[in-house]
């Protein structure tokens, strides 16, 4: 049995007929159509339909600005962009009634137009309506192109609203409707078949947890009974398993300090809001006194994501414990949560400058690039050698070596003093480059 996709489809009335045969040709895609001429309808067909459906299709970007507000983060949503064969379609039947020489268009972005000039080969000038095209200012549309064809009586005008069409040709001034094509329509669906799939396919990522009690030990004192004992490893199990219930989630111990669970990216990523909160590790540390170090990995298999998860435990482990990271799926390192400003840094570094400039100060390229992304996460891009020393957790002296290494590969740059008290020697104030040799 295969399995639809169901996708939220808004647009006005005068395009049904040309949705449906559009759709008719993806099978294993089941249109809900809510359809109007009423603009702002679009948003509340966007209530309506955002928790039924696995994404949002509009028939242009504006019904989807009108309800961009209404759909949430984690709802795909796409537009019909008016470009291609119907802006080609436009300029044809334009052309089959008058030499083009100025256009007056809205609804449309610039480089747009100017992909079209190039592909034909045209020198016509243009100008676009720079504001908010809705039905709600079609005065002030119809007298924008009003004025351009009062300032140049051979401007002709490319309009994206079918009321200001009308009314132009009221006024007897010459106009194309700007509408998407079925061509168009088609294409929009592919892309929006293609980001769905990929978005499925990345939230079904297997997911493989492994939780170690990092002081499970010495946390038992002599006084302390079997059954106290007992009672303490049966409340981590407890905890730790409602915990994987919440990710609807498998766990299994793997000894008496540490356990080991599965579940997939997309329910991990909506439980810890993208990563932000993981709040397990701060309540079994205030009720049972037990810190948790927990690697998070990500992978397309349960051979990757379990080899991601042993890297991720270890890189909680380094930085003291009592915390969570997470390895994905290309090997980026994500961590720790619950922090303001997480660390992000690669495992491997395949930046050859970066590589050429380590091999010189005699710094592996990871240890740098994680070094960086301590120094980035506790202060902007702007550090002393006090500083980072705090951070690395080593003398001054040592830091001072690091510096004078990273000056001597053009890692980093003098950016000024910093002077501490009226007595205080001044301190040299230091900022990241890039690759290229300029500030981060």
């Amino acid at each position: 049995m295969k399995t639809h996709i169901k996708v939220g489809v808004i647009g006005p009335l005068w395009i049904r007929e040309t949705l449906i045969r559009c759709f008719d040709l993806f099978p294993t895609i089941q249109p809900i159509f809510r359809l109007s001429d009423v603009l702002e309808e679009a948003k509340d067909f966007t209530i309506e339909l955002r928790d039924e459906v696995d994404c949002l299709f509009y028939s242009g970007r504006i019904p989807y600005l009108v309800a961009k507000e209404e759909i949430p983060v984690e709802t795909p949503a796409f537009y019909i962009p008016l470009k291609g064969s119907g802006l080609y379609q436009a300029l044809y039947k334009l052309k089959a009634k008058k030499n083009l020489t100025q256009i007056s268009l809205d609804g449309i972005q610039n480089e747009h137009i100017d992909i079209v000039k190039k592909n034909l080969d045209e020198t016509f000038t243009y100008c676009i309506y720079q504001g908010m095209v809705s039905d709600e200012n079609i005065d002030d549309l119809v007298n924008f192109h009003l004025e351009k064809v009062a300032e140049d009586p051979k401007t002709v005008v490319i309009t994206s609203l079918r009321l200001v069409s009308e009314s132009l040709t009221n006024k007897n001034i010459m106009n194309e409707w700007l509408k998407p094509s079925e061509e168009d329509i088609i294409v929009a669906i592919e892309r929006m078949l293609l980001g769905t799939n990929q978005r499925k396919q990345k939230e079904m990522q297997i997911i493989i947890g492994r939780i170690f009690l990092d002081n499970s030990a010495s946390t038992i004192n002599e006084f302390m009974t079997e059954q106290q004992v007992q009672n303490r490893n049966h409340d981590t199990y407890r905890m730790l398993l409602h915990f994987a219930e919440q990710m609807s989630g498998y766990l299994t111990a793997l000894s008496s300090n540490e356990y080991l669970f599965v579940t997939n990216r997309g329910t991990f990523e909506r439980i810890t809001e993208g990563y932000k909160s993981l709040p397990i590790v701060d309540e079994v540390k205030k009720k049972l006194g037990v810190h948790l170090s927990i690697g998070i990995g990500i992978g397309f298999s349960a051979l990757e994501a379990g080899s991601h998860a042993r890297v991720a435990l270890i890189q909680a482990q380094d930085s003291g414990g009592s915390c969570c990271f997470i390895v994905r799926e290309d090997r980026s390192v994500f961590g720790p949560i619950d922090l303001i400003a997480p660390m992000k840094y690669p495992l491997t570094v395949t930046d050859q400058l970066l590589i050429n400039q380590a091999e010189t100060i005699g710094m592996s390229a990871a240890n740098i690039e994680k070094t960086m992304a301590l120094i980035k996460r506790k202060k902007k891009n702007e550090f002393t050698a006090h500083e980072l020393a705090s951070v690395l957790g080593i003398t001054p002296r040592s830091a001072h070596r690091i510096i004078q290494s990273w000056l001597d590969g053009k890692l980093i740059e003098v950016i000024g003093m910093e002077k501490i008290s009226r007595r205080g020697r001044p301190r040299q104030v230091f900022s990241l480059l890039n690759s290229e040799g300029t500030s981060v």
